[in-house]
């Protein structure tokens, strides 16, 4: 064979790859999943960041698949793992001081409820479609403990209120929450003070909207 020979099949192969990816529907951005295991209260941010593994990065919908398949669900996940689905883009990792000016909104769910996978499936297919609505949403996250486990929602920038809580309403709604569910936000800032994401967070009930008037 000679040496023509061997390059054509392989630019037809590169070509075709090429094709294919073109065809694939293409998120509004990049993603990345993420995992760390807990660790003691008191450690510095270099301990941390080297617990804390980059494990995929996917850009469109197929690559998503590609990777979601093999990712363990809830419930086989062993206890104190913490998963994290973040955009893919400089300085976003799930850290604190990444968003300083940010925080999360969390919700608490109890282990004889067995809802987690549901739920966490159905934020992760609403953060990659934007089903927030909010660009300042930068990941999701799931905490595995022993007695109830936890799921937030990081947003990147506290200075507008409304912006918030509108991604806390829609966390309601994506999970289906009733008007009677206890979430709570937490500010990063205070979480590097006190060492804790989910200690010393503020409730909040989000009441249901008042039902439209009607004309007589």
């Amino acid at each position: 064979m000679t040496a023509d020979q061997e390059v054509k099949p392989a630019a037809a192969a590169a070509v075709q790859e090429q094709e294919a990816h073109d065809e694939e529907h293409p998120l509004n951005t990049p993603w990345a999943l993420w995992y760390d295991k807990k660790l003691p209260k008191k450690i510095d941010v270099g301990t941390y960041q080297s617990n804390l593994q980059k494990i995929a990065t996917f850009s469109t919908v197929e690559d998503f698949w590609r990777h979601y398949i093999h990712v363990k669900r809830p419930s086989q996940l062993s206890r104190d793992v913490n998963l994290y689905l973040f955009r893919d883009r400089p300085n976003c990792a799930p850290m604190w001081e990444a968003f300083p000016n940010g925080g999360c909104w969390i919700l608490k769910i109890k282990k004889k409820a067995n809802v987690l996978g549901k739920m966490w499936q159905d934020l992760v297919f609403a953060a990659i479609g934007e089903a927030f609505e909010q660009s300042d949403v930068v990941g999701i996250a799931m905490a595995i403990r022993s007695k109830e486990d936890m799921i937030s929602v990081w947003n990147a920038d506290n200075s507008d209120d409304s912006v918030r809580f509108a991604i806390g309403e829609k966390l309601k709604q994506i999970l289906m929450l009733d008007s009677n569910t206890l979430i709570e936000y937490k500010f990063h800032a205070n979480s590097i003070r006190d060492m804790s994401t989910f200690r010393n967070a503020k409730p909040y009930v989000f009441a249901a909207a008042p039902p439209a008037a009607t004309a007589n």
